[in-house]
């Protein structure tokens, strides 16, 4: 995993904050500790509805935003109605952060 121990417990703390007991897992280039760079690919195991998803999502943004963070992150909701292609995805590379 490529993340710094304090940008783990960063991304730790605004998911509490924003998504309560929710699971958060990381998943794509970052996984691979072979590669450098890239943007941050999280999924949020969750069952609220697209709205609330998205004022959620807004809050975890701004969370990290206000605490120094600036990478590019692609945040998105892991749960059954997920596109099977990106589910493929997420559990062939993800690790829960």
């Amino acid at each position: 995993m490529r993340l710094s121990n304090r940008l783990i417990k960063l991304i730790q703390k605004a998911s509490a904050d924003s998504f309560g007991n929710s699971e958060i897992f990381l998943f794509g280039s970052r996984t691979d500790d072979t590669k450098k760079g890239g943007d941050i690919d999280l999924a949020v195991k969750t069952v609220v509805d697209k709205k609330e998803f998205t004022k959620q999502k807004i809050k975890f943004k701004t969370f990290l935003f206000k605490h120094g963070f600036d990478l590019k992150i692609d945040l998105v909701q892991f749960n059954n109605n997920i596109d099977s292609l990106l589910y493929n995805e997420i559990n062939s590379t993800c690790q829960k952060i």
